[in-house]
């Protein structure tokens, strides 16, 4: 036995699914169920039944995997403890949507430790799916993942399947943002129909796979756009959208210096035309925020009124 089989077992048990685990945990599925089978052989024990719809986990595999539970954090709990950094080093693992104000906020809380020691921090921008993995499984201090509100049950849900704990940080609705020469340039508000004829930039691993394609066309309304450019890195957006004439995104609000570096204007899509959205910030359920963290979630709410206020 090795902690790794229990983490494996254990997300087994979160999942419901032997499939659905080995994606969470980039395995692919007969590694996972060999390791499965040679974690019942050492115990002698039968940890889940499979069903039509998956797995389900034994009586005595429930006792099991409790016990593992335990196990496998008071196991992180102590290799953090005794591989933690000299006082005048700084080390923080985030994961977060490819957001420019939270990238605003993080570098704010984050200058006073450049400024001495040595820091070794790791910022990944990617979609939500892999920020829980990096919270869950791979040892990251924080996330932040972004949902439409009407995913917030299906996701809070899973969260605390996996012993993530969670708080709000933004609640909005999509802006529009485009460069200072584009047609509608000048306009107070818009509506779909108006962005219709122009060309709409997306990322192309925001969706979930929670969800079907068409469920989430529905709630970004994507569909109604008819040309369409998919990237998967944020700093390009800012090239895409001062060299391409009619390009835009719709982003949440952004800091108005990002704005203005980039010859940008950001213009309130109409209520009627978009839904709530929501960013979470995650972290797993036995985590205590530090002090530098505590800096980050107040320069994140200074950030969130700043641009809240600014948006036109």
């Amino acid at each position: 036995m090795n902690i790794q089989q229990l983490k494996c077992a254990i997300e087994v048990w979160k999942c419901g699914s032997i499939s659905k685990a080995a994606d969470r945990l980039y395995m692919n599925q007969p590694n996972l169920s060999r390791m499965l089978k040679a974690l019942e052989d050492e115990f002698h024990i039968i940890l889940f039944s499979r069903t039509a719809s998956g797995v389900e986990v034994t009586q005595e595999g429930e006792l099991f995997l409790k016990e593992a539970e335990k196990l496998v954090e008071s196991t992180d709990a102590f290799e953090k403890s005794f591989k933690s950094l000299p006082s005048d080093q700084f080390s923080f693992q985030i994961a977060v949507p490819r957001v420019s104000y939270l990238a605003s906020a993080f570098s704010s809380a984050l200058l006073p430790y450049t400024q001495s020691g040595t820091i070794h921090v790791t910022y990944r921008e990617t979609n939500n799916n892999d920020i829980i993995h990096c919270v869950s499984s791979l040892g990251f201090d924080m996330g932040i993942i972004r949902f439409p509100i009407d995913f917030e049950t299906a996701y809070k849900k899973d969260l605390a399947e996996r012993q993530l704990k969670f708080q709000e940080v933004l609640t909005f609705r999509f802006a529009v943002i485009l460069s200072k020469t584009h047609p509608l340039a000048k306009k107070q508000s818009l509506r779909f129909s108006d962005l219709s004829p122009y060309t709409i930039l997306v990322h192309g691993d925001n969706y979930s796979v929670r969800f079907s394609n068409k469920e989430t066309d529905q709630l970004y309304k994507t569909h109604i756009i008819k040309n369409e450019i998919t990237i998967f890195d944020r700093g390009i957006q800012f090239d895409f959208l001062r060299s391409i004439p009619g390009s835009f995104m719709l982003v949440s609000p952004m800091p108005k210096s990002i704005l203005d570096a980039n010859g940008l204007v950001q213009i309130r899509l109409e209520e009627t035309e978009v839904g709530l959205f929501e960013d979470l910030l995650i972290t797993r359920r036995n985590h205590h925020y530090t002090d530098f963290e505590q800096n980050f979630v107040r320069c994140l709410r200074e950030t969130e009124r700043d641009i809240m206020n600014g948006l036109r």
